[in-house]
């Protein structure tokens, strides 16, 4: 695996009873990967790239709430 590449999301789980379709998780993890890279380009080191996705798991609500507003204001 390529060090910019993120983890695999293969074994994390999505919560109760919702699983991700093989073809909808390697368009996820292709998306995240492209993030991954774009961050590290921008100059982000590896570690703050891994807190950064970190704290966007443990807090999905205010990620959702935000790209919605930012989608919304284009």
């Amino acid at each position: 695996m390529s060090p910019l590449a993120p983890p695999s999301l293969s074994s994390s789980p999505f919560g109760a009873g919702l699983r991700l379709t093989d073809d909808r998780l390697d368009i996820a993890e292709a998306v995240l990967a492209g993030a991954w890279r774009t961050l590290r380009a921008a100059g982000f080191g590896e570690a703050e790239v891994q807190a950064l996705f970190d704290q966007v798991a443990d807090r999905p609500e205010d990620l959702a709430r935000r790209l919605r507003r930012m989608a919304n204001a284009a």
